[in-house]
């Protein structure tokens, strides 16, 4: 027989926590690095008309890596 005044959801651990919401700094700050690659990827196509490739190619790996991240931050229990 189960004690009533047990929760049916287990506590969580501090570790868990801890990857849970280190998972989402690293999520968002990824994304945050591909905005800004983005962005100075377009103000150089604007300003020279050169497609600077490395830019986008590293916004978009940060963009990958960010939404792996925040994707394991919402799964993470």
């Amino acid at each position: 027989m189960t004690d009533p005044a047990s929760s049916a959801r287990p506590v969580a651990k501090p570790i868990a926590i801890a990857i849970r919401y280190l998972a989402i700094i690293a999520g968002c700050a990824c994304l945050l690095v591909t905005a800004i690659c983005f962005a100075i990827a377009c103000q150089v196509f604007i300003q020279t008309g050169v497609f600077a490739q490395s830019y986008v190619m590293v916004g978009l790996i940060g963009g990958v890596l960010g939404m792996l991240a925040l994707k394991l931050a919402s799964v993470w229990r």
